[in-house]
């Protein structure tokens, strides 16, 4: 089997907790230190003379996307991704992006596939054998929910493997979810990209604090890998900045929940509600559309600020209104869109196959090539993306240098169990776990 680009690093004597008293009599615990080394994938996003002279109108690099649980407009995981693939046909010779949000015209052409009824495995696997039945080149797969399908779509190609269409899959391992999360091997036409989210909610948990936030709250979708390094690194963030800040122990106080699924709950909304009427001063949203939860709370509670997640929510109107455009004051963002453009021009331009260092490989990515950050006004054309007042852009972009050259370190352990059990190792944060 080809080993993930995931490297562990022991940091603390013991698997999981050495047990510390804290100033308020409450227990700290160690959480193991897990690194992930990120892989340089490029910048180029563009297909050379030669990979454009192979496509045509009459016969284009067809490039499919299927949608995890949600919709395509989802504001978030699907539509970034969606927006990559529509922007690199548009920069490589397809058309112009149609009413229907596709690229139907030109030599790069694009089209989207949900699938129908409940979210299953069977359902996005109807969903991508209809996208290799429309002879997709290369089939895009946003989500960790795809692992089992791309096990049972290479089965299916088991006897005809040069028919089967190239996947280029986000935030997937390959562990098979539907059998216990056995491992499997990507086939070579496979690759993963997975995100450093830890560092991205760092940036944001460490911007809160900075700002003077000193109750803050974490709603998640569902608790798996991605979201959790989102939530963890947030908590960090927040503790690192109470360090910087010479904070007592115990002086941040933060809810934290996940709801069980990316959409808004009724529980999830209750919570935040509760939350914002009794002292918590921003939510980071966190799982597709579970930011609904987060804020219709805010504007019940008089557009509390909130922060969003994967792309900039503070550029999408319909999240952030007319009036309303600054209770959304950053969003912990995976350069999601960039990713995927560079990865569909690598395939280009390698005549249609993954590079050695991606075929069935997972890579990962993160601050050191901007895959990871907050929105700036610079950054985005966003001009209000910046809700903050006393936490400069200048001061984020020496946070962002540290977390490139290293010098600061973000935890990305994913183990939910074991960071729970170690109050999430930090002094100066106070985490209220919600269980569901």
């Amino acid at each position: 089997m080809k080993k993930s680009k995931l490297s562990f690093i022991a940091l603390s004597f013991a698997t999981l907790m050495s047990v510390v008293a804290c100033g308020g009599g409450r227990t700290v615990g160690t959480v193991e230190m897990v690194e992930l080394s990120e892989t340089d994938i490029g910048t180029v996003k563009v297909l050379n003379a030669t990979a454009k002279a192979r496509y045509s109108e009459a016969n284009p690099l067809k490039i499919a996307l299927v949608t995890d649980s949600g919709t395509l407009n989802d504001h978030s995981f699907n539509e970034s991704a969606w927006n990559g693939v529509n922007a690199f046909a548009v920069a490589n010779g397809g058309g112009t992006v149609s009413s229907a949000n596709v690229v139907s015209t030109g030599s790069v052409q694009t089209k989207y596939y949900q699938p129908t009824g409940n979210f299953t495995t069977s359902t996005r696997l109807n969903a991508m054998l209809d996208a290799a039945s429309w002879d997709a080149d290369v089939i895009v797969l946003p989500g960790y929910l795809f692992q089992s399908t791309i096990a049972r779509f290479q089965e299916r190609y088991a006897n005809n493997r040069d028919e089967m269409p190239a996947l280029l899959a986000l935030d997937c391992v390959a562990e098979d979810s539907d059998n216990n999360y056995a491992a499997f091997t990507f086939d070579d036409k496979v690759t993963s990209v997975i995100y450093r989210e830890e560092q991205a909610g760092y940036l944001a948990g460490y911007a809160a604090v900075k700002e003077g936030y000193r109750n803050l709250g974490f709603v998640g979708g569902m608790a798996v890998p991605a979201v959790i390094r989102y939530g963890y690194g947030y908590v960090q963030g927040a503790d690192a900045a109470a360090q910087d800040l010479e904070l007592a122990d115990d002086s941040i106080q933060m809810q934290y929940y996940y709801a069980g699924e990316f959409a808004a709950t009724e529980a999830a909304t209750n919570y935040a509600t509760s939350w914002y009427n009794n002292g918590t001063e921003v939510i980071f949203a966190c799982g597709g559309a579970v930011y609904n939860s987060v804020t219709t709370a805010s504007q019940r509670a008089g557009n509390k600020p909130w922060i969003g997640v994967d792309v900039n929510q503070h550029a999408d109107s319909e999240i952030s209104p007319d009036g309303m455009e600054n209770y959304c004051i950053t969003s912990a963002m995976k350069n999601l869109a960039d990713a995927t453009q560079v990865l569909l021009a690598t395939y280009g331009n390698n005549n249609e196959a993954w590079t050695e260092d991606l075929a069935g490989e997972v890579v990962t990515v993160g601050a050191q090539s901007l895959n990871v950050c907050l929105p700036t006004p610079e950054s985005s054309g966003d001009e209000g993306c910046w809700g903050f007042k006393n936490f400069t852009v200048a001061e984020y972009e020496d946070l962002m240098e540290g977390l490139q050259s290293g010098e600061v370190k973000v935890n990305g352990n994913s183990d939910n169990a074991a960071i729970v059990a170690a109050a999430f190792g930090t002094h100066k944060v106070v985490v209220n776990y919600i269980e569901q």
